[in-house]
C-alpha cells in the first residue's frame, strides 16, 4: 500500500469491515481544498459541488497535539493503555475499549480540546464561511477509537437537525489517521439524493423514537445506493466539514492504536439552533434521552420509503 502526502495511489486497497474497495475503482481520495483557505466565494462553490470541504492542516499542529495527549492521559488513567507502553504512542490496553467522551465535560470541554474546536482560528473561518456570528453545540462528539471501533452511515440531520438546514459538521483528526486507523469516509453524491432526503433526510431520532442508522453495509451503499466512497489518510489537524445530508461513516479501526476524532457544529448564532445540545457545562438531553423508549431500526422503515 503506497500512501503519501501526495495522494493514495489508484489500486490501493481499503479494507472496511469484510468489504473491501480499491481506490480508482469503489473509492477515491477527498479533493483537499486548503489551498482555498482565504477563498471563501470558491470555498462556497466547492461546497455547493461536492458536498464537503476537506482541508489539510486546518487546525494548529501544537494545539491538537495537546488535545490528543489529553485524552490519552483519561485513557491512561483509566488504565487502559498498553502496560508498559509510551501514553503518546497511545497504544490500545488488552481490553481494547473504545471511548465516547461526549458527557465527560472534564475532557471533552477541557481547555486543550476546546482551544482546537472553539479557537479563533475556527470560529474566525465559520464567521466568514457563514457570513457572520456563529455558534456552536454544548455537545462535542469526542472520541477515542480502540482496535475494531467504528460506526455506520447515517446522515447527522436524523441525529442534530433541528433548527437551521444551515448547520456543519466538521469531523477533526486529533492523531494521525491512515486507512487502517479507521478514517472517515463520505458517499459522494449522497446530499444531492432527492428521495433519500425526503425520506431518510427527514427523520427526527428522538421525535420519531428511530435509531437512525441507514446502513452497516458498506457493499450496500456502493452497490444498492450507487455511491462512491471518498476517504483520505487524515494528519493531525485535517479536518473535513459537511452538512446535515452527506452520508458518511468510520472504517473500522484496524491498528492497535486508538484514533482519537471529533466532531463539532456549527450554524448563524441569529438562525434557529438545536435545543437538545445546549445546556450549561454540557448538561444538555442529546439523543436516546427518553426514559423507557424503545426505537424503532430505519430498516423497517426503509421499504415503505423505497429505499
Amino acid at each position: 500500500m503506497s500512501i503519501t502526502r501526495q495522494g493514495i495511489e489508484d489500486g490501493t486497497v481499503l479494507k472496511f469491515g469484510e468489504a473491501q474497495f480499491t481506490f480508482g475503482k469503489d473509492v477515491v481520495e477527498l479533493n483537499d481544498s486548503s489551498a482555498l483557505i482565504s477563498d471563501i466565494p470558491a470555498l462556497q462553490e466547492r461546497m455547493a459541488r461536492d458536498g464537503y470541504l476537506f482541508l489539510r492542516g486546518f487546525h494548529p499542529r501544537t494545539l491538537v497535539n495537546r488535545a490528543a495527549q489529553r485524552v490519552l492521559d483519561a485513557i491512561a488513567a483509566r488504565t487502559d493503555l498498553a502496560p508498559g507502553t509510551d501514553a503518546r504512542n497511545g497504544i490500545c490496553g488488552p481490553g481494547e475499549k473504545s471511548y465516547s467522551f461526549f458527557r465527560d465535560v472534564a475532557v471533552a470541554h477541557s481547555k486543550e480540546v476546546l482551544d482546537v474546536v472553539d479557537g479563533p482560528h475556527t470560529f474566525d473561518f465559520f464567521k466568514r464561511f457563514l457570513g457572520g456570528p456563529v455558534l456552536t453545540f454544548d455537545k462535542r462528539w469526542l472520541r477515542a477509537m480502540a482496535s475494531g471501533g467504528h460506526n455506520h452511515f447515517h446522515y447527522d440531520s436524523a441525529y442534530v437537525g433541528r433548527g437551521t438546514p444551515r448547520r456543519y459538521t466538521m469531523w477533526s483528526a486529533f492523531t494521525d489517521i491512515g486507512l487502517e486507523n479507521g478514517p472517515l469516509a463520505i458517499c459522494l453524491g449522497s446530499d444531492r439524493d432527492e428521495k433519500l432526503k425526503n425520506t431518510y433526510g427527514r427523520v427526527d431520532m428522538d421525535r420519531d423514537l428511530i435509531d437512525p442508522v441507514l446502513s452497516t453495509d458498506p457493499r450496500e451503499i456502493t452497490g444498492h445506493f450507487g455511491f462512491k466512497l471518498a476517504t483520505a489518510h487524515f494528519e493531525p489537524g485535517d479536518c473535513i466539514i459537511f452538512g446535515l445530508h452527506l452520508l458518511h461513516s468510520s472504517v473500522p479501526n484496524l491498528s492497535n492504536r486508538f484514533r482519537i476524532s471529533i466532531d463539532t457544529r456549527y450554524q448563524l448564532a441569529r438562525e434557529a439552533s438545536d435545543e437538545r445540545f445546549h445546556g450549561p457545562n454540557g448538561s444538555w438531553l442529546g439523543n436516546f434521552h427518553t426514559p423507557g423508549a424503545t426505537y424503532r431500526k430505519v430498516s423497517e422503515l426503509r421499504g415503505a420509503w423505497g429505499v
